[in-house]
């Protein structure tokens, strides 16, 4: 009995045991002959070329959302390329200018409003410089000069009423 039970357990391990699904055959790749960037090549697929490259058929939001991916990659390519030689000196100008006339509102902090009125002239320059079509550039540029000009206009008006008062009588 023992020799059958053995002979049974055996013959169970020294069975070749298979699975019941069958293999797919995998989908020709196309072939890339010379090195290209991967992200440049996926954003020029087509829709056909990806559902070769999946094996299967694509879904409507699968499709939707590859051609979104893609989209957003041609888009990002050509924003590196701009945000390589864009400088934030424009944006700078442009705060400060605003910084400028927002100190001359405040009591005490008019004093602080010509340093960031010169410093948005210089930033607002040197960044028309490097970009004439720079628009914030531009805006913090005239918000120096606009802040300069009120400042001196102020100590214009205050040089005129301090030199017209007279101490003691009616003068």
């Amino acid at each position: 009995m023992r020799k059958w039970i053995l002979l049974v357990v055996l013959g169970f391990f020294c069975l070749g045991a298979e699975s019941a699904s069958i293999p797919v055959t995998p989908a020709p790749v196309p072939l890339i002959t010379k090195p290209v960037d991967p992200l440049a090549y996926i954003s020029s697929l087509s829709i056909k070329d990806i559902q070769k490259l999946a094996g299967r058929k694509l879904t409507f939001k699968e499709k939707i959302a590859v051609k979104v991916y893609q989209w957003k990659l041609k888009k990002g390519f050509t924003t590196f390329k701009k945000e390589e030689t864009k400088s934030n000196k424009g944006n700078t100008a442009m705060i400060l200018g605003i910084v400028a006339i927002a100190c001359l509102v405040i009591p005490y902090f008019v004093i602080a409003s010509i340093p960031c009125a010169i410093l948005a002239i210089v930033f607002g320059n040197q960044a028309r410089k490097e970009n004439p079509k720079d628009s914030k550039a531009k805006a913090g540029v005239i918000l120096g000069w606009v802040t300069l000009g009120l400042i001196l206009l102020a100590l214009l008006l205050v040089v005129v009423i301090l030199s017209s008062w007279t101490y003691g009588g009616w003068g």
